[in-house]
């Protein structure tokens, strides 16, 4: 009797050519929340965001702290424009993370 239209999915991802902008984007730090304390967990300082055969890296001081393949990857960028989140299989920890990369600020 009530014809109800099915809403479109909302994607909740920055569409990927936003994304393949970020590359050899510097930051200032990356961190996640551990899961169990809810805490800061800082994963390195002085890095960039880098997107190598097919997966974003953040690499901070020479080394990479999260990877992520560019479709498993969800990203948004904060609202203060001052970082972003991603969201994704890390293949560096194996397992599922939420990181937070927060970029240089030029002076």
């Amino acid at each position: 009797m009530f014809g109800f239209k099915k809403k479109k999915k909302h994607k909740d991802s920055m569409p990927i050519e936003s994304i393949l902008a970020l590359n050899y984007k510097r930051i200032q730090y990356a961190s996640m929340r551990d899961p169990d304390t809810y805490k800061e967990i800082r994963l390195g300082t002085d890095g960039a965001l880098n997107i190598i055969a097919d997966k974003l890296h953040i690499v901070c001081s020479g080394e990479s702290v999260f990877a992520c393949t560019l479709d498993e990857l969800s990203a948004g960028e904060l609202m203060s424009h001052d970082g972003i989140v991603l969201k994704g299989f890390d293949h560096v920890s194996g397992e599922e993370r939420t990181v937070t990369a927060f970029y240089l600020k030029k002076d």
